[in-house]
C-alpha cells in the first residue's frame, strides 16, 4: 500500500488486498454459477491515478475453489534497507 499524505498521496490508488476480499463478498451476494469468472476492478480514477486489478474466481459446486488477483505495476523507486550500523556493507 502507498500512503504519502505529505507528498499529496492521501490514499492508495489500487488495493489488491481489498480486491482479494471482494471475492468473498461476490460469493455471498452474487452467487456466481460454477465455472471461471473474471471481474475487472478500476480504482483511483477520481484521484488521477487510474489502476486496474483483475480478479479471477473459480467456482465449483457453488463454492469458491480459488481466487487470484493480477495487474501490472511500474517500479518508480528502489532501495535497500540495512540494519543500523551496517552502512557500506554490501
Amino acid at each position: 500500500r502507498m500512503f504519502a499524505p505529505a507528498m499529496g498521496i492521501p490514499e492508495d490508488p489500487a488495493t489488491g488486498s481489498a480486491v482479494a476480499g471482494l471475492a468473498g463478498q461476490i460469493m455471498a451476494c452474487e452467487k456466481p454459477e460454477d465455472g471461471e469468472h473474471r471481474f475487472v476492478i478500476d480504482q483511483g480514477i477520481e484521484m488521477g491515478r487510474p489502476s486496474r486489478i483483475l480478479l479471477d474466481l473459480f467456482v465449483e459446486g457453488g463454492q469458491l475453489k480459488s481466487a487470484s488477483i493480477a495487474g501490472d505495476a511500474v517500479i518508480v523507486s528502489e532501495g535497500i534497507f540495512r540494519p543500523e550500523g551496517t552502512e557500506g556493507t554490501p
